[in-house]
């Protein structure tokens, strides 16, 4: 019995051993890692299921502790999220932290934080649009998304070894593409289309901040039997910042029309939901009233929708 007795300690204390954490209290600092996995996706209020937009190709990920200090950096090139993907980041202290994303901020569109002594905070992390001259870098062909996760608690390593946490970041896209068409111009290649912003800056908690005014350049310009086409790329529309849609003359600058793009247009469709919708067609009907270049717009449609008829508006 006394033998038995002493198997069974042996065994129970080699079944104590085996579970104790890789990292123990014995262990130096160095010798006990751990971090934060991040789950990256994207779900907005009006996704049923998770989605991993090809379009994120980059992640640029900052992580902050719960002073809201930024504690380190980090990119993962080559991105195709799916159900698995995550990303680790390693951190030497316990404590709170939180993982702020972004994906596809290029430094040569925006005036960009760099990830040395410039950050110090999560308030350094803003991203101002470039422009020149007033015009703004060109969007065109870019998917800009950006995400914060819940926070996340670390313990103590020399209490309890090597603890790896796993957190999700909800990435939002931040860009809008529009496309504008105007029919009824005498001569439509004579006009050209343009929408000015002072809602250019993007803010370290993913929301468009006031800026610079800039007009955004169209990424193509068409005119086809008699009807102009405009296609813009633009930071994610946002309210409480004037946007300004404005149909002039290339070569005078006289105006035909300008309207408050959310305001007079796209809000005017009860349909559209700004944190869901991306992408926006708007089309205009003009009529010349004299013969003399005077234009009313009869008819604007947004997605379908009529937001304006002259005739009933009258």
């Amino acid at each position: 019995m006394k033998r038995f007795g002493l198997f069974a300690q042996g065994a129970l204390l080699s079944g104590l051993f085996l579970s104790a954490p890789a990292c123990s209290v014995y262990d130096s600092r160095e010798n006990c890692p751990q971090g934060i996995r991040v789950e990256a996706y994207s779900k907005s209020n009006c996704d049923v299921d998770t989605l991993y937009p090809e379009a994120i190709t980059d992640l640029r990920y900052y992580l902050f502790d719960e002073q809201n200090r930024l504690v380190t950096a980090t990119d993962d090139k080559g991105v195709k999220l799916r159900s698995n993907y995550t990303h680790t980041i390693e951190t030497a202290s316990h404590g709170i932290y939180t993982v702020v994303a972004c994906s596809n901020l290029d430094e040569a569109l925006f005036e960009m934080p760099s990830s040395g002594k410039a950050i110090q905070t999560k308030e350094d992390l803003m991203f101002r649009l470039r422009g020149q001259d007033g015009r703004a870098m060109s969007l065109h062909g870019k998917r800009i998304y950006y995400g914060e996760s819940p926070a996340v608690y670390l313990p103590d390593p020399a209490e309890y070894g090597s603890v790896y946490k796993t957190t999700g970041v909800n990435l939002q896209e931040q860009t809008n593409r529009i496309t504008i068409t105007v029919e009824g111009l005498a001569r439509a290649q004579a006009y050209e289309v343009s929408i000015q912003s002072v809602g250019t800056s993007l803010s370290y908690e993913g929301k468009v901040k006031e800026g610079d005014l800039l007009e955004y350049p169209a990424a193509s310009h068409t005119v086809r039997d008699g009807v102009l086409e405009s296609m813009f790329t633009t930071l994610t529309l946002t309210t409480g910042f004037q946007t300004m849609l404005v149909i002039r003359d290339s070569r005078t600058r006289a105006e035909v029309y300008r309207g408050d793009l959310l305001g007079t247009l796209l809000l005017k469709n009860p349909e559209v939901n700004l944190d869901c919708d991306h992408d926006f067609n708007i089309r205009f009907t003009a009529a010349d009233q004299c013969d003399c270049g005077t234009y009313v717009m009869m008819e604007i449609w947004v997605n379908n929708w009529l937001v304006h008829s002259y005739a009933t508006d009258l």
